[in-house]
């Protein structure tokens, strides 16, 4: 999170994030456990490398218990995240800067539509890995956003077309990191946890 708000790398990171617009600290961090099943997708990515990256299905499941790290930011910076991790930050090559899309993702109409329907599958970015922005409630009034893949992509990877693939080890050392530092668990308890994710089948 602290690098996908300002510019930088996390340890085992093979490119940077370019950060948000605005890189003002979050007005406050809470961890919560949610009925999401927490699963790992896809096979490599630029910034990772080797390995799948972490994703909630959609669907809710009171049997499922997933471990989530809620920042109080601004939704101009969750935009701007969300441009990052669907890939539509782009640098300009002329003077290196940083650009972002003109128009946020999110607005108030979409949040109060996510608020009623628990989801929006964002239209203009339908075929990225992040297009689907989940609501889990509200905390202190301010409604919980996430993003995940689509209920459609669910159904792709139980089908086979899309694989699901363990993590690398420097990704899972950072989920691990988060897990320790944020006082959910001990290093044996959150490696358990990231590994039974990885394993088990849709």
């Amino acid at each position: 999170m602290l690098y996908s708000r300002r510019e930088g790398q996390a340890e085992g990171m093979n490119i940077p994030c370019c950060g948000s617009r605005d890189t003002s600290s979050p007005k406050g961090t809470v961890w919560k456990t949610v009925p999401h099943r927490l699963l790992f997708g896809r096979s490599s990515t630029p910034c990772w490398g080797t390995g799948g990256v972490a994703f909630l299905n959609p669907e809710i499941n009171y049997n499922e218990k997933s471990y989530v790290c809620m920042y109080k930011i601004t939704l101009e910076q969750f935009n701007d995240i969300l441009f990052q991790e669907n890939r539509l930050v782009l640098e300009d090559g002329k003077d290196g800067n940083t650009v972002y899309p003109d128009s946020p993702l999110i607005g108030s109409s979409e949040i109060k539509f996510i608020s009623t329907n628990r989801a929006v599958h964002l239209e203009p970015i339908k075929d990225s890995w992040y297009s689907n922005v989940l609501y889990l409630g509200n905390e202190d009034e301010v409604p919980i956003l996430t993003m995940t893949c689509p209920a459609s992509d669910i159904e792709r990877y139980k089908s086979g077309e899309l694989r699901l693939a363990p993590p690398s080890e420097t990704y899972a050392a950072t989920l691990i990191k988060g897990l320790v530092e944020g006082k959910q668990m001990d290093a044996d308890g959150a490696a358990s946890y990231i590994n039974a994710a990885a394993a088990r089948a849709l």
